[in-house]
């Protein structure tokens, strides 16, 4: 069995990380994203606990739950158990819209000091559908070591998973993934694995994997008010016959995360509940938002890479190009 494990291997499968896609990013929080923040009245947050686990739940019930007291810091619920001054992410859901927002920091009392901030592509939220809620089979909950028949159950129904995990020097990220029922498959009561499909080309689960494995997903399924936890330790795998199994659109896998669990946990949970994220009369109007090709160009302005190739990035990017390449690419590579 093929496995990955370190940079430059991955980097033969899946590509280096382009310059453009790393521009995208800035060091605090603009007036883009105070306003999706606003909006956003749910996010999941990857955390390390006080054991020193990864750890991800979903956070929040209603809009304006996450404030941004500054440019650089960002008031919010935060786990009891949260340890602080660890690396930390929050990945922000607006209802109806189909990009996410990606914050990375470290925890302080009561919030996040912010050290990254980006829009993600939708591409997760549109191949899982996810603002098209299913009616839950049950409403089981369990917790234990494995996965037992309601988190089966729940997992076979799945569309959206959000992991989180740290890179050797502790730096946070929460990413998105999505598909139809079964995002995250089981193919053992402790094993589960996800395919990586086209996204905004960062990898960065897939970079932080090789130098840490903790990880932990948050597994959504539309309509659904329970979250599934998984905690576990991942690996990349390149095995063919894996990776064919995974093949969705005609299109197979260049690797897959391969997780193995130690814990998990399907809950209730109150912050979905509470922000109605498939009630309709809740999504929000596409006109009280910035255009996404507005923001990724503002944000490539705003990023301060050096470089002869950043500057000329930064010079010459246009928002109307932007917006065609963006709607080419949700076309061409979902």
């Amino acid at each position: 069995m093929g496995i990955i494990r370190a940079v430059p291997d991955l980097e033969r499968v899946v590509g280096k990380r382009p310059l453009p896609v790393m521009m995208k990013s800035i060091d605090h929080l603009d007036p883009h994203c105070r306003t999706l923040l606003s909006h956003s009245p749910a996010a999941v947050l990857g955390y390390v606990d006080v054991e020193g686990r990864q750890r991800a739940e979903m956070v929040g019930g209603a809009p304006g739950f996450a404030v941004a007291e500054t440019k650089s810091r960002l008031r919010l619920p935060v786990s009891a158990d949260a340890a602080p001054r660890t690396g930390a992410a929050l990945l922000v859901l607006v209802p109806g819209w189909r990009e996410t927002l990606r914050i990375n920091g470290t925890l302080d009392e009561g919030g996040l000091r912010v050290e990254e901030a980006f829009l993600h592509c939708g591409k997760a939220v549109i191949r899982s559908n996810f603002w098209d809620p299913a009616a839950a089979p049950e409403d089981a909950v369990e917790e234990g070591p494995t996965l037992g028949h309601a988190a089966a159950a729940f997992l076979a129904t799945a569309r959206f998973a959000v992991i989180a995990s740290r890179d050797g020097d502790g730096r946070a990220d929460a990413s998105p993934k999505g598909d139809p029922p079964g995002v995250v498959r089981m193919i053992g009561p402790t094993t589960v694995v996800l395919a990586d499909r086209p996204g905004n080309r960062r990898t960065d689960t897939f970079h932080n994997v090789v130098e840490r494995p903790d990880v932990a997903l948050v597994v959504v399924a539309p309509g659904d008010t329970r979250t599934l936890e998984i905690v576990g330790k991942a690996v990349i795998s390149t095995e063919a016959e894996l990776r064919e199994s995974m093949t969705e659109r005609n299109r197979t896998p260049k690797a897959v995360l391969k997780v193995e669990i130690e814990t998990v946990r399907l809950a209730r949970s109150a912050a979905v509940r509470d922000a109605g994220l498939w009630d309709t009369a809740r999504h929000v109007d596409r006109a009280d938002l910035p255009r996404p090709s507005t923001i990724w160009t503002d944000h490539l302005k705003l990023n301060e890479a050096s470089g002869v190739a950043a500057k000329l990035l930064r010079a010459g990017v246009k928002e109307r190009l932007v917006r065609a390449g963006l709607d080419r690419d949700y076309r061409e590579n979902l």
